[in-house]
């Protein structure tokens, strides 16, 4: 999986479970919420989301940032961040459809047999595994997830510091 969607999971994973609890949202509620955040992200009300506001106010982002801007201009404008969002939301709802056909025993944990069903998940095991207790569940999951994208954003954060030769 690519660094961004890791990054943009990292959001949408959040806000999709917040979604899912309150049952299922239409479209112009959805699109509500991307805008939302996004106004909440421009800080300095440009109309447009700078690297500094992304790596300051939306870090998991940052380490995404060249792969959400379509169009290479240094700034995601609504539509990019939008698509990005959305994206990810559709890729964590296709994820989340495959953990439950891995889980075939319906116990809400994988063990390392169901998790061969996920190459990327049972490849990365007993990273995931942080309990060592033999089976995975989602908070499991989502906590490497957000390492991934922390450690990304702070491996990006530390490339852009050092000049260049």
């Amino acid at each position: 999986m690519s660094k961004w969607i890791w990054g943009v999971m990292f959001v949408a994973v959040p806000c999709m479970a917040m979604a899912a609890d309150q049952g299922v949202i239409s479209k112009q509620e959805r699109d509500a919420r991307i805008d939302q955040a996004f106004h909440a992200l421009d800080t300095d009300k440009s109309g447009s989301l700078s690297r500094a506001e992304i790596e300051q106010n939306a870090p998991a982002l940052a380490a995404s940032f060249d792969q959400i801007d379509a169009n290479h201009n240094g700034a995601l404008s609504g539509k990019e961040f939008k698509n990005a969002i959305v994206a990810a939301a559709k890729r964590q709802r296709e994820f989340s459809e495959n953990l439950a056909k891995a889980d075939k025993d319906k116990n809400g944990k994988l063990s390392r047999d169901e998790a061969k069903a996920l190459p990327n998940i049972s490849a990365h095991f007993d990273e995931i595994d942080s309990n060592r207790d033999g089976e995975l569940v989602l908070k499991e999951i989502a906590d490497y997830v957000r390492a991934k994208a922390s450690k990304g954003s702070a491996r990006n954060a530390a490339a852009s510091a050092t000049p260049a030769p």
